[in-house]
Parts: structure tokens; C-alpha cells; sequence
């Protein structure tokens, strides 16, 4: 094992040892801004933004692109073998929580400042797990001005350059309570109302089955939760249904809601956003960030389907694209690793993008 490798794995063990799952998003007792603050080698310039979001920027020099790593997590389930928060080696891969999502490329940067690397822009964020990206959003309001952003998330070392967006919202429905003997139950009934919408949604989305954008295909439109009633002999008055759909580069979101509204039932429904963020690239137009992955001497990977904030930055006017080791396939979940040797060929992408 090179030295390098080492001194990696010695930072991603303090980083999986900081307990930044969100939620609940305990950052300032995590102890990872104290331990960024204690390395000698960069001056971190920490900004609160409140209820745990906090934005970590290492800066020095003139740096032509900035590297955006979310150090915040998802919670540790129970199926764990090994104690979440101490990073362990095991068949040349370490396991750890975070390790995957997205702590080992922040080790990889770390260590190339370490080792003496200038001209550098690392943003590290606590809130990407959030659904909220309050840290990305405040600090592109700041217009800070780079030819390029890479934000890192496991693409197995890959330049991500094209893949969904993401909409959430709460779809309400209002009825009139009585006793279920009524016959009017059928109509008034605000769980029935909410059973008639979401039969009308789910073959919207169907019908975008054969639409495309590159590999990626249909609006992968979800019913996540559903709650209303009280019990079977009352006629529910309220029922509500939280989905979420992730449209294709180049949809308007606008006119996808217009398909899914409630215009039979629109006095006695309401519809609350959620969290809503564009595709990537915003504009739909792959070829420029194509471009700039070749630029930056990357492999192109194919399409993806998760979301990134590399689509804020998109949406901003930055060539983003989404670049970490790691296989997405191994995070969000118990026993969470990452291969060494994607670590290894992380910190030689990495410097070549800082140098």
C-alpha cells in the first residue's frame, strides 16, 4: 500500500469517525469542523447557515474549478457487522459509514493538500442528504466565479454528465366526515378521492414509458406515502399522498404538474411542492459538459438516475459534472465501502483536475 493511500485511509477513518448522519444533522457535535480546523495544512473558512448546514471552503490561489464533496450522511440502519463510525479494511476495501457517500473522495482531497498542492478550490457542505441543499444553493448566491464545478458522488471514477431531476410534493384531499352507512361515502370520502387521483396519476406516468433522453427513460414517478382516515365505520374528511417523480433533461416541470393536477376535485384538494431541482444538464444541452469532462482527461460514464447538486450548479450557468469513486450501488445502505483501489485512481484524477 503507497504512502498516499495511507494517509488517505487516515483521514477517511477521522471523517467516518465524525457522526455527520442526517438526520438529524448534529454537525457542531459531530467533531468534523473541529477536525478540519485542526489540520495544519489548510485554513478552512466555515460559514453557519443554520440547522446544521454548514458550508467548509479550502481555498488557495487561483483555481479554475471548484470540487463540491457533502460530507453529511444517511443514518446507519441496523444490519451494520462493524460499528458504523470506525473505518475498517477489509478485502481491499474500506467499510465505514460515509466511506461510499461521499468521505473517501474529501480523504483523497485532503491528502493532495497535504501534500503540498496549491491553487485550490474544495467546497465541503453539510446538507446535500437533506433533500434541502441549503449549502449549495447560499453559496451560488455568493456568484463566485470558476469555469467549471465538479461535485462529487460515487460514479466509480467516472464523469457523470447527464441524469434526472428530481420532484416532490404532497397532494391533500378534503371530504365530509359522517357515518359509513351513508351513501354518499362513495364521493365524499377523502381517501377515495385520493385513490381516484392516484390511479389518473399513475397512468400519466405510464405514458411516458417510451420518452427518452439518452439511456435514461420515463418520469420514474413514485406514491411514497400515504395517510388519512380514522377508522373503517367514519367517512374520512382528509387523506393526503406524498410522491415524487424524476423527470428528464429538457422536461418542464411546470407542464408535468399541469398533468397531474386535480382539476375535477380542485376545491377539495391541495398540492404542496417539495423538494424541487432540475435535471442534468439544466439546459438539457450534454455536449458542452461532455466537452469539459475531455477537458478534464475523464472517462465518460453513461447517464444515471439518481440526482446530484451538480444540477444547481447547471442550472447556475457552470459546466458541472459529478465525478467520485465509489459505486452508488454500495451506499444508503448497511456495511458501506469503497474498493482502495478506486480511492487510488480518485487521488490521481483529482490532482490532475487541481493541477
Amino acid at each position: 500500500m503507497n504512502t498516499d493511500i495511507e494517509l488517505t485511509l487516515k483521514h477517511l477513518k477521522a471523517l467516518v469517525e465524525c457522526d455527520t448522519s442526517n438526520p438529524p444533522r448534529k454537525i457542531k457535535q459531530s467533531g468534523l469542523i473541529n477536525y478540519l480546523s485542526s489540520l495544519d495544512f489548510v485554513d478552512p473558512q466555515v460559514t453557519d447557515l443554520g440547522e446544521g448546514s454548514f458550508n467548509i471552503l479550502l481555498a488557495k490561489g487561483s483555481p479554475k474549478y471548484l470540487i463540491n464533496v457533502h460530507l453529511d450522511t444517511v443514518p446507519a440502519g441496523d444490519a451494520w457487522k462493524s460499528d458504523p463510525h470506525n473505518l475498517i479494511i477489509e478485502n481491499e476495501k474500506a467499510i465505514g459509514l460515509g466511506a461510499c457517500d461521499i468521505k473517501g473522495a474529501a480523504a483523497c482531497l485532503l491528502t493532495l493538500l497535504e501534500r503540498g498542492l496549491s491553487d485550490y478550490a474544495i467546497l465541503f457542505s453539510t446538507d446535500e442528504e437533506a433533500g434541502q441543499s441549503t449549502c449549495v444553493k447560499e453559496f451560488i448566491k455568493t456568484k463566485p466565479v470558476f469555469e467549471g464545478v465538479i461535485v462529487a458522488e460515487p460514479t466509480q471514477n467516472m464523469a457523470v454528465t447527464c441524469h434526472r431531476g428530481i420532484l416532490t410534493g404532497t397532494q391533500e384531499f378534503f371530504g365530509l366526515a359522517g357515518h359509513s352507512s351513508e351513501q354518499r361515502a362513495l364521493n365524499d370520502n377523502a381517501i377515495h378521492k385520493l385513490t381516484r387521483w392516484s390511479d389518473a396519476a399513475l397512468k400519466v406516468a405510464e405514458s411516458y414509458n417510451r420518452t427518452s433522453f439518452q439511456d435514461l427513460q420515463g418520469i420514474a414517478f413514485n406514491l411514497g406515502l400515504v395517510q388519512g382516515g380514522i377508522k373503517p365505520n367514519i367517512i374520512a374528511d382528509h387523506a393526503q399522498v406524498k410522491f415524487g417523480m424524476r423527470p428528464l433533461p429538457g422536461q418542464s416541470f411546470d407542464d408535468l404538474l399541469k398533468e397531474f393536477s386535480t382539476e375535477s376535485i380542485e376545491n377539495n384538494s391541495k398540492f404542496t411542492s417539495g423538494f424541487i431541482a432540475p435535471a442534468l444538464p439544466a439546459s438539457g444541452n450534454i455536449e458542452e459538459l461532455e466537452s469539459f469532462a475531455d477537458e478534464l482527461g475523464l472517462n465518460l460514464s453513461a447517464p444515471v438516475n439518481f440526482w446530484t447538486e451538480a444540477s444547481l450548479f447547471s442550472e447556475a450557468g457552470y459546466r458541472a459534472i459529478v465525478y467520485g469513486p465509489g459505486d452508488i450501488a454500495n451506499a444508503h445502505q448497511p456495511n458501506e465501502s469503497v474498493a482502495i483501489e478506486e480511492l487510488n485512481q480518485a487521488l490521481i484524477d483529482f490532482k490532475q483536475i487541481i493541477q
